[in-house]
């Protein structure tokens, strides 16, 4: 009996962990995009679009776990009794974490397997080629069930806006790099530059190049 309540404990987090998936593809297409910055969550996204190397603060973060927590736990008690419903609950909260690691280090790190590098080509094409595309970053199954998924081809990164892995000490795509990403354009960073990205950002469009 011990070990019946064992397993449904860990199917419980399990499950949890496979919810958060579908809860990333959910909100990212429809409370941060769609929204168009309505909402704090869809603005402090799209200022990461705007921006990419704005991310929101751990506050804020931390924000989105004790909702989930919050919203979540009550509603899965009456269904799956206490243990189950604090390992469900569980579940989703740390694989919420585990997204924010891997969505801050897709922006910060180059790839290092074809995990990676399917990630920052799928995550980067939404970013710059395909704003309403692509929305799951940490697996492709949902947009592949929602018919939202794109292939990235060559993706065209604007120069302003190029990860800092991208780009070799002459300020070119890295060699190892150059069958998947191509840098353009050539704008300065600046006050109305800046401006411009937001408005793209906000509007759910490609930035300028």
């Amino acid at each position: 009996m011990a070990d019946a309540k064992d397993r449904g404990v860990v199917a419980a987090f399990v499950a949890g962990g496979i919810g958060w998936t579908l809860a990333e593809y959910l909100l990212h297409r429809f409370l941060m995009h769609e929204m168009r910055g309505k909402g704090l969550a869809s603005k402090e996204h799209l200022k990461h679009h705007a921006d990419v190397t704005y991310f929101a603060p751990a506050s804020k973060k931390a924000m989105t776990a004790v909702g989930v927590t919050v919203v979540g736990l009550p509603a899965a008690l009456p269904v799956l009794g206490r243990r189950r419903a604090v390992a469900l609950v569980a579940g989703l909260d740390v694989t919420y974490y585990i997204y924010e690691i891997i969505h801050r280090r897709c922006h910060t790190h180059p790839p290092t397997n074809r995990y990676g590098r399917w990630l920052r080509r799928s995550h980067f094409h939404h970013h710059f080629g395909a704003p309403m595309r692509n929305f799951g970053v940490t697996t492709p199954v949902w947009d592949k069930v929602f018919h939202t998924e794109d292939d990235p081809g060559v993706i065209r990164v604007p120069r302003r806006m190029a990860m800092e892995w991208l780009l070799d000490a002459d300020g070119e795509v890295r060699a190892e790099l150059v069958a998947d990403y191509a840098v353009a354009g050539n704008r300065p960073l600046t006050d109305d530059q800046r401006e411009h990205d937001r408005v793209a950002a906000f509007s759910n469009e490609t930035p300028e190049y």
